[in-house]
């Protein structure tokens, strides 16, 4: 009986027991919808000393990947921050038409960094670019698959909303990350979603 990656959906022969590719541990191919069946199987069955279905991720690989994704934002966000400064510029100048034109071309761009910040987690394997460096994953905990980009999007909105709050929205969820024993967060509490180091992702 051959053996199937969870996460790429690769088979291996019977005695492989972890993928090439990712390192996910394998399971028999024809386990993987009893795999996916909370009524068959359990797939928190092996829960750390905790109790919880995952070990709380390294909180110094959680905020390095915080930092690399944050570069990338700021860099997806150059092209748009300097075609709004030039039509300030041209709106200044009195030039509106040109103004205009660009305010719309620049306000279409910040929706590329926008996307970028909510549908990260959301990528191949639930790993934001961020996290695909520091070996991190974010985890489905109503599938105990990798994250959505669905549920990335409901995760990440919670940051963007609380960065609303005056002083000290932007940080409660640092705090949350620090203070709770899974080091969940506001918005994977509300999309029931966690970050783990992706060794522990099957094993």
């Amino acid at each position: 009986m051959n053996h199937l990656c969870p996460l790429c959906k690769t088979s291996y022969p019977s005695d492989i027991n972890f993928c090439v590719k990712d390192g996910a541990r394998l399971i028999a191919e024809n386990a993987t919808a009893d795999y996916n069946n909370p009524e068959i199987h359990n797939p928190f069955e092996r829960q750390p000393q905790n109790g919880l279905p995952y070990n709380k991720a390294s909180i110094g690989n959680r905020f390095a990947a915080i930092l690399i994704d944050g570069l990338i934002f700021i860099g997806l966000m150059i092209p748009a921050a300097a075609i709004l400064f030039f039509a300030f510029i041209y709106a200044y100048g009195n030039k509106e038409e040109i103004a205009i034109t660009l305010c719309i071309i620049g306000g279409l761009l910040t929706l590329i960094p926008i996307a970028f910040q909510l549908l990260k987690d959301g990528f191949k394997n639930g790993q934001s670019p961020g996290k695909r460096t520091m070996k991190l994953m974010v985890i489905d905990l109503d599938t105990n698959m990798p994250c959505t980009r669905k549920k990335s999007c409901l995760r990440n909105v919670i940051v963007l909303l609380l960065g609303f709050i005056p002083f000290v929205g932007s940080f409660i969820e640092p705090v949350m990350v620090f203070a709770t024993i899974d080091g969940r967060r506001l918005g994977d509490r509300t999309a029931n979603t966690m970050v783990i180091d992706k060794s522990q992702y099957f094993n």
